[in-house]
């Protein structure tokens, strides 16, 4: 529902917030699945979402069965890194100590990903 910049300053009163004294410009109201569809097509691109999904499908071979189930793909940064989630400090500094090998891994399951770095969180 669109107010004017009188009322929005009213209920702003009202509610013991600042009013706003910014020029009033009244903007069309967007359904948030066309919100949605408009941000996925300007930040994720479909290679983005395909890579991702080779990774996830490949994650035993790449790191393991001793650790598939202790670490987890997150999210691919910008600038190529892959982000991991781990369950403790121990499994980290194991899998800091197979970074090499891990990338290796992620080469030959994944050959068009951008991969350069691996980030542990916890």
């Amino acid at each position: 529902m669109k107010f004017s910049k009188k009322i929005q300053n009213l209920i702003a009163n009202f509610r013991g917030l600042p009013e706003d004294s910014s020029p009033s410009i009244l903007k069309d109201e967007w359904p948030a699945a066309q919100l949605f569809r408009d941000i996925l097509k300007k930040y994720v691109t479909k290679s983005d979402v395909e890579i991702g999904a080779e990774i996830f499908e490949n994650w035993p071979r790449i790191v393991g069965d001793m650790f598939c189930n202790l670490c987890a793909p997150h999210k691919i940064t910008a600038t190529g890194a892959l982000v991991l989630k781990v369950q403790n400090s121990v499994v980290r500094q194991e899998l800091f100590l197979r970074k090499k090998e891990i990338l290796q891994h992620i080469y030959q399951s994944c050959p068009r990903c951008a991969i350069r770095d691996i980030v542990f969180s916890l």
